[in-house]
């Protein structure tokens, strides 16, 4: 109720249709913070994506190795299936690593509008006490 006059008298409808602004205002401002906070929650799960999609990329790699042979290094130690075994589950232990930390970002707690259930849940206490 911006241009109130304190001092003044008012007609109950003037102090209704500005108390209806001031709701009004508090509404779409509620909505403007609940849209910008979903959008940095959103931002969070598409970098979790990314990174969920980067460690089966690297699990796949570990595959190539297995198959390939990259462990022809250690083939000189041990048997050629000894080397390929241990080389191959190593990367792919660290592409399980990867997407588990990616998937670990992406709990529905992370896109949770935090912030903005907090001030509607204020907002509505403040407009129970002074109604």
């Amino acid at each position: 109720m911006a241009g109130v006059d304190p001092g003044g008298t008012h007609s109950i409808g003037e102090i209704a249709s500005g108390l209806a602004g001031d709701i009004q205002d508090l509404v779409k401002g509620e909505l403007a913070l609940a849209r910008a906070e979903i959008d940095q929650k959103l931002h969070g799960v598409i970098i979790a994506a990314i990174s969920i999609v980067g460690g089966a990329l690297v699990a796949f790699a570990g595959l190539v190795v297995v198959l390939e042979g990259g462990a022809a290094v250690l083939a000189f130690w041990l048997p050629a299936w000894a080397s390929l075994l241990i080389v191959g589950l190593v990367i792919v232990l660290i592409g399980g690593l990867i997407a588990r930390g990616g998937l670990a970002k992406l709990s529905l707690k992370a896109v949770t509008p935090e912030r903005t259930i907090a001030t509607a849940q204020k907002d509505a206490r403040m407009l129970k006490e002074h109604t």
